[in-house]
């Protein structure tokens, strides 16, 4: 799965932005800033792991932390 903003979104049966905010217990503003087509934070993709591992898998999301220290090392 795409941990984007809009995948994550659709993947709990979530609508808004607002209602993805109390998923995580955090604002709304805070997850306005994230852009709905890019992946979502490394630290609430791990957060959804551990909270749904139902729908999100740790395989892919090794894969992506993975991809992303690419980028930055």
């Amino acid at each position: 799965m795409d941990m984007t903003k809009t995948a994550v979104k659709s993947a709990l049966g979530l609508d808004t932005d607002a209602e993805l905010a109390r998923f995580f217990d955090t604002t709304r503003q805070a997850v306005d800033k994230w852009p709905d087509e890019k992946p979502i934070p490394m630290g609430r993709q791990w957060e959804l792991r551990a909270r749904r591992p139902d729908i999100f898998s740790t395989d892919e999301l090794v894969e992506l932390d993975g991809a992303e220290r690419q980028k930055t090392g």
